[in-house]
């Protein structure tokens, strides 16, 4: 069949909303504190979901309201799961970046509190993890979503948040920009690399500290379902080698974990096993993603805070 070409639609490529293509052995070696070859950076996220509205499913096809089971699931993590990664990292002296939308501060004080008063760091993640993707949004809506997000931590905390996650990964061309303009200074949007990388966004330079689809506890325990030990085993996999190239040049490993995941109690002892197979190493900055982002963009006049 022959088609009339004048005919067919073409689309107009998108492009990305980043820096043009980099490859990492053309650029100048990443030098971290304590001649760390590879900064470590362990993400938790403290989600709201709406009850009654959709969300991460360990039973999909039990999908009738009320819906209890998912719910329920997911609601073990702020009740209990999220409490017992806590007295790993505590335990352990792991420094923690917390993922946390915004709603939190109203429907998990408790757990906001203990967070502030361990001076870890806060992520921002929107309002909640069932608002619309930032791609949907018309413009006004997507700077009313970001700006109250903003606002809320800002009252609660006293200041803008440092850093932004998109809930889901879900932004829109104008994401960058929005944050940027609202106080923002880094995101953790983007899985693209093992090295932080800067981009000019309308209202000044934005980072991007890199994050992982797999090395994340949702892909490994909950997608791919691992069992426990092989959970572990590739997150030591994968610092193993990070740590290796490193050698040459500073890399930068993120591990995101959820409360309602690997706060499971068949999961817990692997985190513990994980943190430490890392602690064990020399040449390793554990850090939080405020850190790498303060280094990063001051390197000659960064000082580390041990507060934590």
């Amino acid at each position: 069949m022959v088609t009339n070409q004048s005919s067919v639609k073409k689309s107009t490529p998108i492009p990305a909303p980043y820096p043009q293509y980099s490859p990492i052995v053309d650029r100048d070696p990443v030098h971290w504190p304590h001649n760390a070859r590879v900064a470590v950076w362990v993400m938790v996220s403290v989600e709201h979901f709406a009850f009654g509205s959709p969300g991460t499913a360990l039973y999909p096809h039990i999908n009738q309201q009320p819906e209890i089971a998912n719910y329920g699931w997911r609601d073990y993590g702020n009740r209990v799961g999220i409490w017992r990664l806590f007295d790993i990292f505590e335990d352990l002296e792991v420094p923690v970046t917390v993922c946390m939308n915004a709603d939190t501060i109203d429907y998990y004080p408790r757990i906001v509190e203990h967070v502030i008063s361990k001076n870890w760091c806060i992520l921002a993640s929107g309002l909640n993890n069932n608002s619309v993707g930032h791609s949907q949004m018309p413009l006004d809506t997507e700077r009313k979503i970001v700006g109250a997000t903003v606002n809320k931590f800002k009252q609660h905390l006293g200041r803008v948040p440092h850093g932004w996650m998109t809930p889901n990964y879900d932004i829109s061309m104008e994401t960058y920009n929005i944050i940027q303009e609202a106080g923002l200074r880094y995101t953790t949007d983007w899985v693209n690399d093992d090295q932080p990388f800067w981009q000019e966004t309308a209202n000044g330079k934005l980072l991007h500290i890199p994050n992982s689809l797999e090395c994340n506890d949702h892909f490994l325990s909950f997608a791919a379902r691992m069992p426990g030990p092989e959970f572990a085993g590739a997150i030591e996999d994968t610092f193993d080698q990070l740590w290796s190239d490193g050698g040459k040049s500073g890399r930068v490993m993120a591990i995101g974990l959820h409360s309602f995941i690997s706060g499971q109690p068949m999961r817990a002892q692997y985190v513990r096993q994980f943190l430490q197979h890392i602690k064990k190493r020399e040449q390793v900055w554990l850090t939080t993603a405020d850190a790498i982002y303060d280094f990063t963009a001051n390197p000659e006049t960064w000082q580390e805070d041990h507060d934590w």
